[in-house]
């Protein structure tokens, strides 16, 4: 796990990162809380989760912008759908940076990105701008707006799982997944997809940019 702590973040101030990569361990739930779902402990700490159609991996909002993102050995391992919920903050053309990200590392690695940032101001000095989006395979196929007013903004969409299946079929890639090491698959009895067909997959769509006169503005 790494956190921002430079720049307009100090998150080492407040939190611990989780330094055990790929390991979890046993959390044993309050008494009160194993009464009322008859579980008695979760596992805690670094791994995915695996459906009965998929695998999700999540990602913290820094670990996008660092060079061993956790989506690099993820997606090797078979984790096809990212999730990253971030708090970053706007800056001139920064949305641009982010977009390239998600497009290189859902084109190289294959898979669908699902992000999501704050909006509004923290009380203090910084604006957050919003933006979440939806990228598959290296291309955009929804954005929220920038600047948003709104207190909240869902943005959807519709995928085909075997496009990235499809996409990862490539001879160099599967090398090195073979050789990937391998995170913690926490099983859940239940499939993100259904049984009905005939819903088309959302078309990729071009990102969409202010231009610096107008995010200045």
């Amino acid at each position: 796990m790494w956190l921002a702590n430079d720049g307009n973040y100090r998150e080492m101030r407040y939190f611990t990162p989780w330094a055990k990569h790929r390991q979890t361990e046993d959390h044993y739930l309050p008494r009160m809380v194993q009464q009322v779902t008859g579980q008695v402990k979760v596992p805690f700490g670094d791994a995915v989760v695996s459906t009965a159609d998929t695998c999700i991996g999540i990602e913290l909002c820094e670990e996008l912008f660092t060079p061993a993102s956790p989506h690099i050995l993820m997606g090797l391992d078979g984790v096809e759908i990212f999730t990253n919920s971030s708090g970053s903050h706007h800056e001139l053309r920064k949305l641009n940076t982010r977009i390239d990200l998600i497009r290189e590392a859902t084109q190289k690695l294959g898979g669908v990105y699902l992000y999501a940032n704050q909006q509004g101001c923290d009380g203090d000095r910084l604006y957050y701008d919003g933006c979440a989006l939806i990228a598959l395979n290296g291309k955009v196929i929804a954005q929220g707006s920038q600047f948003s007013l709104n207190d909240v903004e869902v943005v959807t969409a519709t995928i085909d799982i075997e496009d990235v299946r499809s996409h990862r079929a490539v001879k160099s890639r599967s090398m090195q997944a073979a050789g990937a090491e391998r995170y913690q698959r926490i099983e859940v009895p239940f499939a993100l997809s259904d049984d009905r067909f005939g819903r088309a997959p959302t078309r990729f769509q071009d990102a969409r940019f202010h231009k610096p006169e107008e995010e200045i503005a």
